[in-house]
């Protein structure tokens, strides 16, 4: 739903990207790399962005995980709570900054675990996964 919701156009111009008309595309700089000429390409039609320069590109929720340097679930989030945040907009000098009412992910394991302690993180998160679902032990269990 996101995907169909959110123009990309608007993500892009949001985040302070000029884009001009080209053909039934828009063009514009990009902002992930060094770029002297326009090589990012949105397409309104299709709601996808693709940069010719770093060959990345996608659709909304693509565009928030690169620019904002987020998981795929947490840019989920951050355009459900306000796309214009997702964007990266800052507000004008002088007026207040909204704060965001997405709620913080936590990181599914800790960064500064040794590898042992690391692959015990994994192990008990994926057995609590599968303890709590009805189905897989059933299916489980039906395969002995």
């Amino acid at each position: 739903r996101l995907k169909n919701e959110v123009a990309v156009e608007r993500l892009v111009e949001s985040a302070g990207i000029a884009l001009k008309k080209s053909g039934k595309d828009r063009i514009g700089v990009c902002p992930f790399h060094e770029d002297s000429e326009p090589s990012l390409v949105v397409t309104p039609s299709k709601n996808l962005w693709h940069c010719f320069g770093c060959q990345i590109g996608g659709g909304p929720i693509d565009w928030v995980m690169k620019l904002q340097g987020v998981s795929f679930r947490h840019a989920v989030e951050l355009l459900k709570a306000d796309p214009a945040l997702a964007a990266g907009v800052q507000a004008a000098a002088g007026t207040p900054q909204e704060r965001s009412t997405a709620r913080s992910l936590p990181a599914p394991v800790s960064f500064d675990a040794d590898d042992q302690a690391l692959l015990n993180q994994v192990i008990g998160y994926y057995h609590e996964t599968l303890a709590q679902s009805p189905e897989a032990l059933a299916y489980l269990k039906a395969r002995g």
